[in-house]
């Protein structure tokens, strides 16, 4: 019997192929609509939102004026130690640095020939002196002879004369008797200051003060107390004597001086803490008019011995208080007409305001015109804000420290 082909096979592959054709069909549809949904339904333009600043509303605060200066430490007392007589250097009393007192010895000359001359010179005085004795007892024995007649006046006169010459003899050669005592006196050379001595500039062995000249054996420099010299510039020294004149008009003229009943504040070049105390005690009556300053010398206690003569100090002379608007210096931009400052307005549009600066202090800056505590100045993202243009402001508050100096522009000193 003939076998009859089965086509079942068949007819499952072209199902299985079917099927699979509607299921990339739904899969491809799909992803059609998946990719319209993502397109925008227009084109049209996003403008980017406002850049954020950060705005500081201007301060009002009562700060100190002052003036600013750099100067140099004097001793107060500084004496060079000198050989006054010839001789060999026998003894050096002291180590170098260390703290002398007054009259503290601290080199010897060698002293041999000069308590010998002074041993001369008492012998001499000693003859002299009994010259000028026996000079004495001969002129009253012509005395008491004169009045018997048995002396002539010529004798009288003679020994006279003689008396008063051995009386000057007598006299010169005490004057002698001094210089050699002084001489050896001045074989000890001892300190005139309470100080600190610098190290000896000769050694022991060497021949001192030859050739008529002293020679310098070392120096004392008195500790303590201090000087700072500094020079005051002309404008500021016309605007203290200004205001010295309206606030004091019955001073009298001689006495308008910049800053001699001021007070001052040093510190060292290492620190900004002018936590050092003074008072100015002396002004030159004459401007130099080649520099166009004038020398003011302070004077500070120096108690905690941080300062040293030739050391470079920064000293504050103080003015007074007065009430000043201040913003961060970070703020003020500059340009060829000024300088100016960009606040944020009405509808917060960012506006261009000239300004006039005054003294800087720190980070903070005076501003004298042009600005109000009622202002947003923009202290930060500067870059970002343009005059005319919207921006987003977020406040930030300040800090003032409270002293400046109005003899600093643009940040310089004088």
């Amino acid at each position: 019997m003939p076998v009859r082909p089965c086509r079942r096979p068949i007819q499952s592959l072209a199902a299985q192929l079917h099927l699979r054709s509607i299921v990339r069909g739904t899969i491809a549809a799909c992803a059609a609509l998946a990719i319209g949904a993502c397109k925008p339904a227009s084109n049209a333009y996003v403008p980017p939102p406002p850049p954020e600043v950060t705005i500081s509303h201007p301060e009002v605060k009562e700060i100190t004026r002052f003036l600013e200066y750099t100067g140099a430490t004097e001793a107060r007392e500084e004496v060079e130690l000198r050989a006054r007589v010839t001789g060999f250097l026998d003894e050096v009393m002291f180590k170098p640095g260390a703290i002398v007192k007054k009259d503290e010895l601290l080199f010897v000359i060698d002293p041999r020939v000069y308590q010998a001359q002074a041993e001369q010179a008492e012998a001499d005085l000693a003859a002299h002196e009994a010259t000028y004795r026996l000079a004495e007892i001969t002129l009253k024995r012509f005395n008491d002879a004169a009045e018997s007649s048995a002396a002539s006046p010529q004798e009288i006169d003679r020994a006279t004369a003689e008396r008063d010459q051995a009386k000057a003899q007598a006299d010169l050669a005490r004057a002698s008797l001094v210089q050699a005592r002084l001489n050896v006196e001045f074989t000890q050379v001892r300190s005139p200051i309470d100080g600190r001595i610098t190290k000896n500039y000769v050694d022991v062995g060497n021949l001192v003060g030859t050739a008529g000249q002293s020679t310098v054996l070392a120096t004392v420099v008195s500790s303590g107390p201090l000087y700072v010299s500094i020079d005051c510039s002309e404008s500021d020294l016309l605007m203290v004597r200004r205001k010295r004149i309206a606030t004091e008009p019955d001073a009298e003229p001689g006495q308008i001086a910049p800053g001699e009943w001021r007070p001052v504040r040093m510190t060292a070049g290492d620190s900004d803490a002018f936590d050092i105390h003074g008072q100015i005690d002396y002004v030159d009556p004459v401007l130099n008019p080649q520099t166009g300053t004038i020398r003011v010398r302070c004077k500070v206690d120096n108690e905690n011995g941080i300062f040293l003569p030739g050391m470079f100090v920064r000293v504050r002379i103080l003015l007074d208080t007065a009430d000043e608007l201040v913003v961060p210096d970070i703020a003020l931009l500059s340009d060829q007409s000024g300088r100016y400052a960009l606040v944020v307005g009405e509808g917060d549009i960012v506006e261009m305001r000239r300004v006039k600066i005054g003294a800087l202090d720190g980070s903070m800056r005076v501003v004298s015109e042009g600005l109000s505590p009622s202002d947003r100045v923009i202290i930060n993202g500067l870059q970002r804000a343009r005059p005319g243009s919207s921006v987003r402001p977020s406040l930030k508050p300040t800090a003032t420290t409270g002293a400046v100096n109005p003899s600093r522009n643009e940040g310089q000193h004088v």
